[in-house]
């Protein structure tokens, strides 16, 4: 089976989005996504509910693109039937996403089974490669091919070798992590097969930040100046209590001008509470400000314009700067996509004018 299936693979140059979705045009100041393993608990089961939520979150922040770090299905020893069930399920849901979705296949999806590969490859696409956006190369790597242990051999290697020239600042997304949290260091197949020289590749490279799963919780590392984020809480059962990092969650990663700077979103820390004809409450619970550029507000008038603010304890009112981004006709309304900065802690009143 390995070498029919490595054999079967073709050195890649760019990895498609998997839910077909195209990237906009290259900007310098950008948000995008990292989340992983929101696979169910058991084989031939749809999407969780969780993981459904978590989109919901993401499509309303509307970054312009989404990195996943594998385990999209349950897969494992299940039926083929019943993994192409799966992938009949998750094709629909993440092509609803406002943006391109890329993804690293984990275990669950290959789990060294020719006829998995097979239908992951003709459902999804090529299982590495990379794309740049932004003046940064982001690279999908695929640790799951068929080896003992996971890892990194043969063509990819030798491909990501070459890709990483460090001419450019990189972007890494993988399933099986290169550094484990301390409860995991005695598992040999927690992290990837020869993780110390993988890093160094990654240092020569000019990596800057590797996106990583297959831990079901959120760590953060960092070695050498590259910024190493597990962020695998996108819906699968959790491996770790909260205070090691076993929560919901997904990565809100913003890029200006090749710097990147990350921070980990709590599933359920805002949401976007409908109130009355063109108008609604966006309610940030997070930490910290959140980008909110796909916010969706229904009207039975098409709006010309909008206002958004929130009330202080001392019944002061301050003003929140919006912008309407697009009005769509639907049925005997209009849904108007707008953008905001959610301030901390508050609940921002947005309405639409005629």
């Amino acid at each position: 089976m390995i070498s029919t299936l490595v054999c079967a693979l073709v050195t890649q140059t760019t990895i498609p989005s998997i839910n077909s979705k195209t990237l906009p045009p290259s900007k310098s100041d950008f948000w995008f996504v990292g989340l992983g393993d929101n696979r169910p608990a058991g084989a031939g089961l749809p999407p969780t509910h969780t993981f459904r939520e978590l989109l919901k979150e993401v499509s309303a922040i509307g970054p312009e693109f989404i990195l996943s770090s594998g385990d999209l299905l349950y897969g494992n020893e299940e039926t083929l039937e019943q993994y192409k069930q799966e992938i009949a399920w998750m094709k629909p849901l993440i092509q609803t996403l406002p943006c391109p979705f890329f993804n690293a296949p984990g275990n669950h999806e290959i789990n060294n089974r020719q006829d998995f590969y097979k239908a992951y490859t003709a459902a999804f696409g090529a299982p590495y490669g990379a794309f740049e956006f932004g003046g940064i190369r982001f690279v999908a790597v695929c640790t799951e091919l068929p080896a003992e242990k996971p890892s990194i051999f043969g063509p990819q290697l030798e491909w990501l070798k070459k890709t990483l020239d460090g001419k450019k600042p990189a972007v890494v997304f993988q399933h099986h992590p290169v550094f484990v949290r301390g409860s995991n260091s005695e598992k040999e197949t927690a992290h990837v097969d020869q993780s110390a020289m993988i890093h160094k590749i990654y240092l020569q490279g000019g990596v800057k930040m590797v996106v990583e799963g297959h831990d079901h919780i959120y760590n953060a590392q960092v070695h050498d100046g590259i910024d190493y984020r597990i962020a695998g809480g996108a819906g699968a059962p959790m491996d770790g209590d909260p205070e090691e990092g076993g929560y919901f969650h997904f990565l809100l990663v913003h890029a200006h001008n090749g710097k990147l700077d990350a921070t980990v979103i709590p599933m359920g820390t805002f949401e976007i509470v409908p109130l009355k004809d063109g108008e609604a409450a966006v309610c940030d619970y997070a930490n910290t400000e959140l980008p909110l550029n796909n916010v969706v507000i229904s009207s039975s008038f098409k709006p010309s314009s909008l206002t958004a603010s929130y009330t202080t304890k001392k019944k002061k009112t301050v003003d929140v700067e919006a912008k309407i981004v697009s009005t769509t006709k639907v049925g005997n309304g209009y849904e108007t996509r707008i953008a905001l900065t959610a301030p901390r802690a508050k609940a921002t009143i947005v309405r639409l004018h005629k």
